[in-house]
């Protein structure tokens, strides 16, 4: 980091803010869950201390719009972009206000529609019979042909809502124990399975519609007037710039982001299975998009950037801490580390003169060796002319983190906020 010293705040973001965010869950922010996502406390202090009304917003790694929603609803515009396209489609959704009494018959339609479907169109994916029991399949198949049937008559927003109150059901009809991020068959759910344990699809399914339809009618009535809007992008946080480019905009005024841990979530492995009934990816598919994510293993290309390691001492060091303990978790630092330096070169160029970046990280450990995942990224900033002018620390609450998670990467007990200004061109 630069030589101006940054005291660091400590923040309880949740007891800060909690006269204006009394509740995680107001608006459509618990329309469908999501790992490791971004608390709206964060989002809401950050944005309305750096930017203005009408301002642009962007989040590169939007997951599921935590950052969209709270931009929206402090009457600012906001651009979101996720590779996976679970996460494109929630953000849409939960950003995207209906007309209530149309979304209220539509509700409807599809309700007396799955009474009448006595069987669904096939789905299959590989091991479905391993994550699904055959009466789950033929309920889940029931619901997904009757969304279809009914598509014709939707808008489509009110069909994107109901894919989205769809997917949100999957894990918790599976045999995968929906209390742990990744999909697993843990021993309490083998012990329930024992049992003869059944889930109830359509039952889940009619009151997640009655929940969502609850919150989307509290988000617009706190959006109604407003005449901000939201996009949603699926698409490489690599390629920021050009995607900013084909929609037409030049530059935004703040960027807030939580990026993926280094190893430490795979959200493809975590969503798959939702990917696979919504259609939304083929398993080959799922394995290309896993391929071009950051923070993933997959090391596919990558030709290790010696010159990044020496221009970063803690970098350098940490790297030949791991390759001690394991040459291959080495590289896949390495290689997280170089994709970061890739993506804020893009921030860089999308963000406006004298706008702010604002970096929501954790440190984790990697083979028992701290990985200070904000310093390094704090150095690659400040590289591209950013100057540090803010840094924070806010203990985690268990944000859907897996309690099972490989003990490799750690545990990510807290995360930092860091903001940046980019005081150059």
């Amino acid at each position: 980091m630069n030589n101006t010293t940054i005291a660091v705040n400590e923040c309880s973001f949740r007891n800060m803010m909690r006269k204006s965010i009394p509740r995680d869950d107001y608006g459509t922010h618990a329309i469908h869950s999501y790992t490791a996502k971004l608390i709206p406390h964060i989002a809401r202090h950050y944005i309305g201390l750096y930017t203005k009304k009408g301002e642009l917003v962007l989040d590169p790694f939007v997951g599921s719009g935590t950052t969209l929603l709270e931009a929206n609803l402090l009457g600012r515009n906001a651009i979101g972009i996720d590779i996976n396209p679970l996460a494109s489609l929630i953000s849409e959704v939960k950003t995207t206000p209906v007309d209530v009494t149309t979304l209220e018959v539509a509700v409807r339609h599809v309700v007396d529609t799955i009474t009448r479907t006595a069987q669904g169109d096939n789905v299959d994916f590989p091991n479905i019979d391993y994550w699904f029991s055959e009466k789950a399949q033929k309920d889940l198949a029931r619901i997904r042909s009757a969304i279809e049937t009914v598509r014709k008559d939707l808008e489509p927003s009110i069909y994107r809502f109901l894919l989205v109150c769809f997917s949100s059901i999957i894990r918790r009809s599976s045999y995968a124990d929906p209390r742990i991020a990744k999909t697993y068959r843990s021993r309490r759910m083998v012990k329930k399975i024992q049992e003869s344990w059944e889930p109830n699809p359509i039952e889940l399914f009619k009151n997640t519609l009655d929940r969502n339809c609850s919150r989307m009618k509290g988000f617009c009535e706190m959006i109604n007037g407003t005449h901000n809007y939201s996009k949603v992008i699926q698409g490489n946080a690599g390629e920021v710039s050009l995607l900013m480019q084909r929609e037409g905009i030049a530059r935004a005024d703040f960027i807030i982001t939580s990026p993926p841990y280094v190893n430490a979530q795979d959200y493809f492995r975590s969503y798959k299975l939702e990917l696979f009934w919504l259609g939304l990816a083929t398993p080959e598919q799922v394995r290309l998009l896993k391929q071009q994510s950051i923070g993933t293993e997959s090391l596919q290309g990558f030709q290790r950037d010696f010159a990044l390691e020496d221009h970063i001492k803690l970098l350098r060091t940490t790297c030949q801490e791991i390759s001690r303990v394991d040459p291959a978790k080495c590289v896949v630092v390495c290689k997280y580390f170089s994709n970061m330096r890739m993506i804020i070169d893009e921030f860089d160029k999308t963000l406006r003169k004298n706008g702010h970046l604002c970096i929501v990280t954790g440190n984790n450990n990697i083979c028992g060796v701290p990985v200070q995942t904000y310093e390094m990224l704090i150095h690659m900033a400040e590289a591209r002319g950013f100057v540090l002018v803010e840094l924070a620390r806010d203990k985690i609450m268990n944000r859907r983190l897996s309690p099972e998670r490989n003990h490799q990467a750690g545990v990510i007990q807290e995360e930092w906020i860091a903001v940046l200004q980019k005081v150059t061109s």
